[in-house]
């Protein structure tokens, strides 16, 4: 899956495909309990073509299960 989480970014920003960010939304919502995000959106700003925020402290290795 290629993905580009930006850390540095208040909320945290998650770009990629819109098939990928809906993979780490579900694994985020039924592994983790995590629904403190956005909706998956156009990524207006950079050349991916999808981008979530996220309003919550995320481990970052619950994101890399899914990569």
């Amino acid at each position: 899956m290629a993905i580009r989480v930006a850390w540095d970014r208040t909320p945290v920003s998650i770009h990629g495909d819109k098939e990928h960010l809906q993979r780490l939304v579900e694994h985020l919502r039924n592994n983790h309990n995590f629904r403190k995000h956005s909706l998956i959106m156009p990524d207006r700003e950079n050349d991916e073509e999808a981008v979530l925020f996220l309003y919550a402290a995320c481990d970052p290795r619950w994101i890399t299960e899914v990569i």
